[in-house]
């Protein structure tokens, strides 16, 4: 189980909420979006429970593949997901078992089964954790690709949170780890099973040139700085922007 970050106010909040819940014969809801940090404080709350996808347990019950008798907790990951949630709480609750369930979004259809919600606000109203994840995610992939790279000019995506913010620094210092003769060798590899008979050379030259003409964008100011750096003609640049729908 990973640790739930709470160095937020509202992360300290929900973890606080958790840890009573933790206490309590009680339901709980936990609603955020992806890569919030649902399942982790989940697991806060019932440490040894089994994670289910909804749809999952829905129909291992339904083939009678489970015996909920030898169940005591359990985690519902995407319980939004199913339509007769009101249904299967009330089948679990009779076998006395204590239920912590995951959702992107609180829906009407949940009812009044859960008395603990806890709303995991994104990452990018959680400025603290945002760090201390940057940090962690940076040592590790420093580790993994034996780098040193700094977080200095790093694109961080947040779109999906601790997911894409991840995948945002592992790419950055997998790249920042990349040589030509790896580049070359990524190009030959990905060449070798793009061309085919009808393949024509010039339907090709686009893995070279778009790469290129938005790496001299982010270096150069301009248009004619882009031309000069490359040592083409402006209105040949220009044309290949276009071509490539790369305008601004």
């Amino acid at each position: 189980m990973g640790e739930f970050i709470a160095e937020s106010e509202a992360s300290k909040n929900a973890l606080n909420m958790a840890n009573l819940a933790s206490t309590l014969p009680v339901q709980v809801l936990i609603f955020g979006e992806v890569g919030t940090g649902k399942k982790i404080l989940a697991q806060v709350i019932i440490p040894d429970a089994t994670i289910y996808k909804a749809q999952e347990l829905n129909l291992l019950i339904n083939e009678n593949k489970i015996n909920l008798d030898e169940i005591e907790t359990i985690i519902i990951s995407n319980i939004e997901k199913i339509n007769n949630i009101k249904q299967l709480i009330e089948k679990l609750e009779k076998h006395h078992i204590k239920v912590v369930a995951t959702a992107e979004e609180e829906k009407d259809s949940f009812g009044e089964k859960f008395a603990v919600r806890i709303d995991l606000v994104p990452l990018s109203q959680r400025k603290e954790d945002l760090s201390v994840l940057t940090v962690s995610y940076l040592f590790e992939a420093n580790r993994l690709f034996d780098t040193n790279v700094s977080i200095n000019d790093m694109e961080l995506d947040v779109s999906k949170n601790s997911i894409s913010l991840k995948e945002s620094i592992y790419r950055s210092v997998l790249f920042d780890s990349v040589d030509k003769e790896k580049v070359l060798t990524l190009l030959e590899n990905f060449l070798y099973k793009e061309i085919d008979s009808s393949s024509d050379y010039k339907d090709l030259l686009e893995i070279f040139e778009i790469p290129l003409i938005r790496a001299a964008r982010r270096r150069f100011k301009s248009q004619l700085q882009m031309a000069q750096k490359l040592n083409i003609n402006r209105n040949t640049l220009r044309k290949k922007i276009n071509q490539y729908d790369l305008g601004d």
